[in-house]
Formats: C-alpha cells, sequence, structure tokens
C-alpha cells in the first residue's frame, strides 16, 4: 500500500474508543472526519517509551494552537484495543 498524501482519501476503516460515558464505540473513519479538519496519528503501540514521553505529549501540548488552524480534533491509533488506549490516556494530565 502507498502511502497517503496530501489530497488522499483516507481508506476506510473503523475505530473503537471510549467515549465520555465510559461506553466502547465504533466510528468509520471516513463519518470522523467528514467536512472537518482532523490530525490522525499512529504509534507503535500504547506505553512505549517513545510514543509515552515524545510522540503523543507534542500533539498535547500544541493541541491549542492546531485548533486555533482549524483542526477540529485530534486523533491516535494504535494497533493496541480500545482497553489498552484507554488505560494509557489516563496516564497524560487532564486526559
Amino acid at each position: 500500500m502507498a502511502p497517503i498524501a496530501v489530497g488522499d482519501v483516507l481508506p476506510e476503516g473503523k475505530l473503537a474508543y471510549f467515549d465520555e460515558q465510559d461506553q466502547l464505540q465504533e466510528v468509520s473513519v471516513h463519518s470522523l472526519a467528514a467536512g472537518k479538519k482532523i490530525i490522525l496519528f499512529g504509534v507503535p503501540g500504547a506505553f512505549t517509551p517513545t510514543c509515552s514521553l515524545k510522540h503523543v505529549p507534542g500533539f498535547i501540548e500544541k493541541a491549542e494552537e492546531l485548533k486555533s488552524k482549524g483542526v477540529a480534533e485530534i486523533v491516535c491509533v494504535s494497533v493496541n484495543d480500545p482497553f489498552v488506549m484507554k488505560a494509557w490516556a489516563k496516564t497524560y494530565p487532564g486526559q
């Protein structure tokens, strides 16, 4: 599969996550991105040192700046299941 380039259509896929009421949800990538600007970034795995200390904190630190430029959502995906991702998110202050 070729890398995704600027202007390409995102491949379809489904993402699982926990909502604010702690209910497991599923959303399609296309519906998540429909009509808005999002940042979708992937990491090799939750709780890995580089991802935990370098990748995710940068997006958290720049979130307000990115949102001021029209980014509606910042979404992190990984090979981990939604239960692990939920636990990992709790390790970040304010998340």
